[in-house]
């Protein structure tokens, strides 16, 4: 019975702080999507700018 009233305490006291881990991991990975997001949105606006410059015959070098 001790055992089982100890390990529920030590759960209890453990509890807030696994918590705030799984909230800080989940926000970070939010944040890295968003980035992710941006940086492909970024990346297709620039790909067809290069794209039509190529096809007008321009050279660079």
């Amino acid at each position: 019975m001790e055992f089982v009233v100890i390990a529920l305490f030590a759960a209890s006291a453990l509890t807030p702080a696994l918590t705030r881990l799984l909230d800080s991991v989940a926000y970070r990975n939010r944040a890295s999507g968003k980035a992710e997001i941006i940086r492909a949105q970024r990346a297709a606006r620039e790909v067809p700018e290069l794209t039509a410059s190529a096809k007008r015959g321009k050279r660079h070098g």
